[in-house]
């Protein structure tokens, strides 16, 4: 009989052949084989792949591509920024006009090397460049308007201060509205007869224009071009009463030309201005110095027309001292005798100023003046005032001597109310060409007058040659 122990034993046996020494089948039934044609199940993994690969690749030249873009763009912007800022700094204008310019000014046609048009600014631009011992009294006189000058902190080619008076320069003829067109374009004839085109540059300028702005535009012209072009230039710019000041006691913006004309591009060294006015203005005595400082430092020299019938302002002082202190001349004349008045001028001609004396004079007496030193052995124009004011009222007789006791052709000329009479009440007497040596003459003057006021009488000497040197100022 078998045991528990034997059945145990014998399943246990049992077991043992069972599994642990059974043939494994699963190697060889459920393991599949690699033998086949690879582009199975993986053939899909390996084409996502590759898509994913050339995305990437792609991906990355693209922002290659928008980032050397952009670089490029920067660059380009860089370059240009540095060209805008070159250009501009380079033609900033220096002439900016201040906010506190009170005065109305009109500047009509310039007249240069070529034909160009230059917008200027003003409290307001070409062309090449133009122009010994004196004592005086000093002229003083008082306004009441305040009028602040315009700034200029930049130095260009037109602002040299190193011309001589043999050099060619700018001609600035300026009008007050105030006169008619005929007065304006008759004294332009007589100017153009009598230059021959002696000046390199000729500006024109029309003032006391109740509709002016501050920026006008200039045309330019030369001594190649013809005189027809500038009168055109003057036709086109002549006094219009529709632009008159509608206040006849309005004060005029003769002063404020000259500032103008100083703003302008044109070559202001050596210059030769000539204004004709009828109206007065007002502008203060610190507005009046700092015209003199401009017409000192450009050795430039300007002559005032004034009608004698003038208006607005409080006198014609402010325009008498400015000539005075820069040896210029300020005459009062008649309307009818405005257009005359370039043929008795040598201040506007192709002369150069060589004796200049501002004589304080009262009642009758004799004065003695400072020693002429002719410079040359040539012909002069000799100039003079008669009266401070106009029209001529107190003025009785002139008597003006040089002489040398060396030289044969000492001489004198007189000049009384009679003699005066063809021009008519003009404050202003013209006398010469003289023949003088190039020698030193004692000047005296002899005078008369019909009241005790006090009058500065302006003696000037233009020599018909040329000089290389600037007649000192005396104030």
């Amino acid at each position: 009989m078998t045991t528990l122990r034997d059945k145990l034993y014998a399943e246990r046996q049992l077991n043992k052949h069972a599994f642990g020494n059974r043939p494994s089948v699963s190697r060889i039934v459920d393991v599949p084989t690699y033998n086949d044609d690879p582009t199975t199940e993986m053939e899909p993994i390996n084409k996502q792949n590759y898509f994913t690969l050339l995305n990437q690749v792609g991906d990355s030249q693209f922002q290659k591509v928008i980032l050397i873009g952009l670089l490029n763009i920067v660059i380009i912007g860089v370059f240009v920024a540095i060209l805008f800022s070159l250009f501009f700094l380079n033609h900033k204008d220096p002439h900016t006009p201040p906010d506190n310019l009170s005065t109305a000014v009109s500047l009509g046609s310039t007249v240069s090397a070529h034909t160009t048009n230059t917008t200027l600014l003003i409290p307001t631009t070409s062309a090449p460049t133009t122009f010994a011992t004196t004592i005086s009294a000093p002229t003083t006189r008082t306004d009441t308007t305040t009028h602040s000058p315009s700034s200029d902190t930049t130095t260009y080619p037109f602002d040299h201060t190193d011309c001589s008076p043999n050099h060619k320069s700018t001609f600035f003829f300026a009008y007050s509205n105030d006169l008619t067109a005929d007065q304006v374009l008759n004294t332009w004839t007589s100017i153009s007869n009598n230059t021959n085109f002696f000046f390199e540059t000729y500006a024109l300028g029309r003032f006391d224009n109740m509709y002016s702005r501050l920026n006008e535009t200039f045309s330019t012209f030369d001594s190649s071009d013809s005189f027809d072009d500038i009168t055109d230039a003057l036709l086109s710019n002549l006094p219009n009463p529709a632009d008159s000041f509608n206040d006849p006691s309005r004060g005029g913006t003769v002063l404020g030309i000259i500032d103008s004309f100083f703003c302008s591009d044109v070559i202001h060294c050596g210059a030769t201005l000539f204004i004709l006015t009828k109206r007065f203005p007002t502008e203060t005595s610190s507005y009046i110095d700092y015209l003199v400082s401009l017409l000192k430092k450009y050795h430039s020299y300007i002559t005032f027309v004034v009608s004698e019938n003038s208006l607005g302002g409080l006198s014609p002082e402010s325009m008498y001292k400015l000539a005075s202190e820069t040896n210029g001349l300020c005459i009062f004349t008649g309307d009818d005798k405005i257009q005359e008045t370039p043929f008795w001028l040598p201040s506007i001609w192709p002369s150069y100023l060589v004796y200049s004396v501002n004589a304080e004079v009262t009642r009758s007496g004799t004065l003695t003046l400072p020693v002429f030193n002719a410079p040359l052995l040539g012909k002069y124009h000799i100039s003079m005032t008669l009266q401070d004011h106009g029209p001529l009222d107190t003025f009785r007789m002139v008597h003006l001597t040089w002489y040398n006791a060396g030289t044969p052709n000492s001489g004198s000329f007189e000049e009384t109310l009679e003699s005066h009479a063809g021009y008519g009440n003009t404050t202003y007497i013209m006398k010469g060409p003289f023949t003088l040596y190039a020698d030193p003459y004692n000047m005296a003057l002899e005078f008369e007058y019909s009241d005790n006021k006090i009058n500065i009488l302006q003696i000037r000497i233009y020599s018909v040659s040329a000089v290389d040197f600037w007649v000192p100022y005396n104030n």
